[in-house]
């Protein structure tokens, strides 16, 4: 892969929509360094479809851009049904958590029930859409939360309000499997991991351009030739000027990157420990 390959353009940042919730503590932090460093550093990820561009990762960027009074953005364009675009779920897993109270009050969310199940039993349920996520409680137990909804934007919606019940009230933590009995021994003061569906990119797609949203934190794109450190200052993305001219700026900045060969390729995974 090389960089001719990498798809960077300036999109006006009305024209990025979001399919996930916010973190409002993480946009916060990200306003603040922003304003401080004044620099742009990874573009977020989007896709074109329908003479929109669908966010598929950086929600906090997008959200932290707009409040400090950014017009436009740097965004990486992909191909959403590359063969080699995986898209996968990220679960919570909570900590210190009043586990009972929250059930408690999933149990009246209307629309919803809790329904006691084995873990495979569970796991078929959520890989069928027959249940919108899966509780594992510390001790082993695991119930299936099914619903009466069937159109996608409503279960989306009520997925949000199960996160509503237990957002805040334990710390948080994205995992990527479901392996209870490794958790626990990485973290003892877990309380519950919730298990989400995998979704497909057409209904990443449908949920965008209706404008409903997942709960923040949920899908997880693995995207290969992912640009980073760009470092585009935000007094360009602040200014009132068309998109052609900017963009125009933009390509000339990418040619002078590899005419002084500032881009490289790095085919291994790497680990930053400066995000």
């Amino acid at each position: 892969m090389n960089a001719k390959e990498v798809t960077l353009r300036m999109v006006a940042l009305s024209e990025v929509l979001l399919h996930e919730q916010i973190e409002k503590k993480r946009v916060a932090r990200l306003v603040e360094r922003l304003g401080m460093d004044r620099y742009l550093k990874n573009p977020p990820i989007v896709t074109e479809f329908g003479g929109k561009f669908i966010l598929l990762d950086g929600a906090t960027r997008v959200t932290a851009l707009k409040q400090i009074g950014c017009l436009d953005v740097v965004a990486q364009v992909i191909d959403y049904d590359a063969p080699d675009l995986v898209l996968e779920t990220w679960n919570h897993m909570l900590i210190d958590l009043p586990v009972f109270d929250v059930l408690e009050a999933i149990r009246h969310l209307r629309g919803l029930q809790i329904e006691p199940m084995t873990a495979d039993a569970a796991e078929a349920a959520l890989a069928q859409r027959a249940s919108i996520a899966t509780v594992m409680l510390n001790d082993g137990t695991v119930y299936a939360l099914t619903s009466t909804e069937t159109k996608l934007a409503e279960q989306a919606r009520q997925l949000n309000r199960v996160v509503a019940q237990y957002e805040g009230r334990g710390e948080l933590f994205r995992v990527a499997h479901t392996d209870l009995e490794r958790l626990l021994t990485e973290n003892t003061r877990l309380s519950a991991l919730i298990v989400f569906p995998r979704y497909h990119p057409n209904e990443i797609r449908h949920l965008a351009l209706n404008g409903s949203k997942l709960p923040m934190g949920i899908t997880r794109h693995i995207i290969p030739g992912r640009a980073m450190r760009i470092n585009i200052p935000l007094e360009i993305l602040e200014r009132n000027e068309p998109l052609p001219a900017k963009n125009a700026w933009l390509d000339e900045w990418m040619k002078s990157k590899m005419r002084e060969r500032h881009v490289r390729y790095y085919q291994e995974p790497v680990f930053l420990f400066d995000e």
